[in-house]
C-alpha cells in the first residue's frame, strides 16, 4: 500500500514495525529514513485534514445556534420591554389616581412637586399619538427652550447687484439690514375632567387609554388650532384677497417668498368640497386647483392658509410631555376625582410670507 493512502492506524503500525527493523543486522537505514520522512509527513498531513474537518463542523454549529440565540435574544428583550411598559403604566395610572406604591413612584421619571408628575419616555409613546397624527402639528418645527425665547427675522435689507469688473458706475451700495424679532412667551394648554369610581377602578393601560381619549386629542387639537390662529393673525403673513374657488390657492401662493419651499394648502372641507364641486361646472374645470400642494384640513379656517409649515415654530419649555394634576378633595363629598391634563407651549410663524391668507373681499 502506498503511503498516502495509509490510514492513521496504519501509519502508527508501520512506525512501529520500523523501530524493531532499526536494530537488525541487515537494515537498510538510509530507506527506512526516507520512509519514516513520508510517514511522518503522511501523518501530519491527516492530523491538519482532521482538524480542518473540526474547525468547519464547529462552525457549522454556531451557525445553526447564532439565529435561534438571537431570536431567542430579541423576543427575552421584546419581553422585557412589554413587561416594562406595562409596569409604568400601572404606576402612572396608580399614580394618577393617587394609589401609587412606593416602587411605582420610583419607576416615574420625576416627581415634582404640587401634585405634578412628568410622563416617563415609555408612556410618552403612547399619549403622543394624537400629535402624530396630527398632519399640522408634525410638519412645524419644534424647540424647547426654558424661559423667554426670542427668534429674529429679516424685516428688509438692501438687494445684491450684479457688478461688472472695472466699471465704477455699477459699485454695490452698502447693505442695511432691518431685524426684527418674535418673542416666545408660552402659556399653558390645558383640559380637565372628573373621574367616577367606575374609571377609577379600571387597571393600567385601560385607565391610561381612557385618559388619553380625553386628553391626547383635545390637547394636540387644540394645539392644532393654536398654529392655525397664529399663522391668521401673524404680520409675517401676507394678506391675499381672492374668491375662495378654483383660483384661490395660486393667489396665495404667488405671494409667498421664496424660502417656502414646501407649501401646504389649509382650509376646512366646508370650503375644499365647494372647490372641488365647482371645479366640475362648465367653464371652470381645472385638474388640479391646488397644483399639486397637500391639502390639510382644520376647521376653524375662515378662508385659506397657503404657505410651508417649517416657518412655523413651537417652543415647550418643560418638553413635550402632557402633565397631569390630581385634584382629589374639591369633588370628594361625590367620590369624584378632578384631573387637569395641561403643556405649557407658545407658537408662532417666523419666516415673512412663509404663509398667504386668502379671503374673498
Amino acid at each position: 500500500m502506498e503511503i498516502k493512502e495509509m490510514s492513521m492506524e496504519q501509519i502508527e503500525s508501520r512506525m512501529a514495525e520500523i523501530r524493531g527493523l532499526i536494530d537488525t543486522e541487515d537494515a537498510d537505514i538510509e530507506a527506512l529514513s526516507t520512509e519514516t520522512d513520508a510517514l511522518i509527513e503522511q501523518r501530519n498531513l491527516l492530523i491538519q485534514k482532521a482538524e480542518e474537518k473540526r474547525s468547519l463542523l464547529d462552525k457549522v454549529a454556531v451557525s445553526n445556534l447564532e439565529p435561534i440565540a438571537k431570536l431567542e435574544e430579541r423576543k427575552e428583550m421584546s419581553e422585557v420591554i412589554e413587561t416594562r411598559k406595562a409596569e409604568m403604566m400601572d404606576a402612572l395610572a396608580e399614580y394618577i389616581k393617587g394609589n401609587a406604591t412606593p416602587e411605582q413612584r420610583a419607576l416615574l421619571t420625576t416627581n415634582a412637586t404640587g401634585g405634578t408628575v412628568k410622563v416617563s419616555d415609555i408612556v410618552d409613546d403612547y399619549i403622543w399619538t394624537d400629535w402624530e397624527k396630527s398632519s399640522i402639528l408634525s410638519r412645524i418645527r419644534k424647540v424647547y427652550v426654558k424661559g423667554n425665547y426670542s427668534v429674529g427675522y429679516e424685516a428688509s435689507a438692501t438687494g445684491a447687484t450684479k457688478h461688472v469688473e472695472g466699471d465704477n458706475s455699477t459699485l454695490p451700495t452698502e447693505e442695511v439690514l432691518t431685524l426684527n424679532y418674535i418673542q416666545f412667551v408660552a402659556q399653558y394648554f390645558k383640559k380637565w375632567i372628573t373621574v367616577s369610581d367606575s374609571v377609577l377602578a379600571l387597571k393600567g393601560e385601560a385607565f391610561m387609554r381612557y385618559l388619553m381619549d380625553e386628553f391626547g386629542h383635545q390637547l394636540a387639537m387644540a394645539l392644532e388650532n393654536a398654529v392655525v390662529a397664529e399663522i391668521t393673525a401673524s404680520s409675517l403673513t401676507a394678506a391675499v384677497t381672492n374668491p375662495i374657488d378654483n383660483t384661490a390657492a395660486m393667489a396665495g401662493f404667488a405671494a409667498l417668498s421664496d424660502e417656502a419651499t414646501n407649501p401646504v394648502v389649509i382650509l376646512s372641507k366646508t370650503n375644499y368640497a365647494a372647490i372641488m364641486n365647482e371645479r366640475t361646472t362648465a367653464g371652470s374645470k381645472i385638474d388640479d386647483p391646488f397644483n399639486g400642494m397637500e391639502v390639510l384640513f382644520n376647521s376653524t379656517v375662515t378662508g385659506m392658509l397657503v404657505g410651508d409649515l417649517d416657518g412655523v415654530v413651537a417652543n415647550f419649555p418643560e418638553g413635550e410631555d402632557f402633565k397631569f394634576i390630581i385634584d382629589d378633595k374639591s369633588l370628594a363629598e361625590k367620590d369624584m376625582v378632578k384631573i387637569v391634563g395641561k403643556i405649557l407651549a407658545d407658537i408662532h410663524l417666523v419666516r415673512p410670507h412663509g404663509f398667504a391668507k386668502v379671503t374673498a373681499a
